[in-house]
């Protein structure tokens, strides 16, 4: 029989302790991640709807012993190397994160410090106001315009960093690659432009990538992710590009093992079968399109999608609706703050998803 006792949670010490806390992690709001929940239908969360290559499962099953017995390759240097040839950039110009947030947290780590600023058009990713907290930074959040063209005075914010999620999460709308050039000429700082789901747009034959340009800006870091349309959220990875220098300084404050070595073995796989990638893509945007005809219905609008979900505007009742659905085994993401209060974010799932998702909302308007 054990002998450890479980913790009361009222010991004498924990109220000292945790005066040792930083002030800034005391007064934070954690970031909320969308709900994970079993046995649901997940229309929250903007994962793919469909699983990965083939390959990538070949890849899972070939790991053998010593990819768990043995350290992963810090640099993730074969993953970086097919990267760069994938995207036509230098291997030193490429980064590998466990995650895109990996590397929001290097990004973080290296630039801010207490009393810097971060500006951001607002409303968009969370996780952006979360970082900043953790480092003692102020945020700037300036309000979409209408049609949700990016805020004027972004560049003359005084801020380190200007962060712009193309397309923006949660509307999923997309910021032309002019402006975006534009505003790294003008800011004096280095601009982050989150490129998380830009392969939805790109599949749909949008202009949408800063990529092509990175060697014009030399201020400029441009984030992908595997999670979205390559289906591996699962197994958390990313990659940060920008010049040589930039990523050069990056690598000093990645954490010392941050890729592990089945993700980096997913991620080769992955990249490699670029035909099954743009199937997915091609998928997602069939059921996007779906997806928009079956809502038609409701009367309710949303702006153009140049992502695989969309932003609806359903009035007072998306609370209702959101917890009425989550009852009933379908998950949809709904915010309890001013700005989108009257919306729903529903990700684009499978065709019996939408038919499900439909179904009910045709029970409880």
């Amino acid at each position: 029989m054990s002998s450890i006792k479980p913790s009361t949670g009222n010991h004498p010490l924990n109220a000292s302790a945790s005066r040792h806390l930083r002030a800034e992690v005391v007064a934070m709001s954690a970031y909320t991640p969308g709900e994970q929940v079993l046995d649901c239908i997940k229309l929250n969360t903007n994962e793919c709807a469909w699983g990965p290559s083939p390959a990538v499962l070949e890849a899972l099953r070939s790991c053998g012993a010593d990819a768990l017995r043995l350290y992963p390759d810090p640099l993730s240097r074969r993953l970086r190397e097919l990267s760069a040839e994938r995207y036509q950039v230098a291997y030193d110009e490429v980064l590998a994160g466990n995650g895109s947030d990996d590397c929001l947290t290097m990004i973080y780590r290296a630039f801010l410090g207490a009393g810097d600023l971060v500006a951001t058009p607002s409303p968009t990713y969370g996780l952006y106001d979360t970082l900043a907290s953790i480092q003692g930074s102020a945020i700037e959040h300036l309000d979409y315009l209408p049609d949700w063209q990016l805020p004027r005075n972004l560049a003359r914010v005084g801020s380190k960093l200007v962060i712009v999620a193309n397309p923006n999460n949660p509307s999923a709308t997309l910021t032309p690659v002019s402006e975006l050039r534009r505003l790294a000429d003008a800011h004096d700082g280095i601009l982050v432009v989150d490129e998380a789901y830009v392969d939805f747009a790109l599949g749909a034959g949008l202009d949408a990538s800063l990529l092509p340009h990175l060697h014009q800006h030399p201020n400029l870091i441009v984030l992908r992710t595997f999670s979205k349309s390559y289906s591996l959220a699962g197994a958390r990875l990313g990659l940060l590009f920008a010049h040589r220098d930039l990523v050069g300084q990056l690598l000093k404050v990645k954490d010392s093992y941050n890729v592990n070595a089945l993700t980096q073995a997913l991620g080769c796989a992955a990249i490699g079968d670029r035909d099954y990638h743009r199937e997915l893509v091609a998928r997602t945007l069939s059921e996007r399109q779906r997806l928009e005809q079956s809502l038609k219905r409701f009367g309710w609008s949303w702006p153009a999608s140049a992502a695989n979900f969309l932003l609806v505007e359903v009035g007072a009742r998306a609370g209702e609706l959101y917890r009425a659905l989550k009852a009933r085994k379908v998950l949809v993401r709904w915010w309890d703050r001013p700005e989108l209060a009257t919306k729903l974010r529903i990700t684009v799932g499978r065709s019996e998803h939408t038919e499900q998702l439909v179904r009910l909302l045709e029970e409880l308007r």
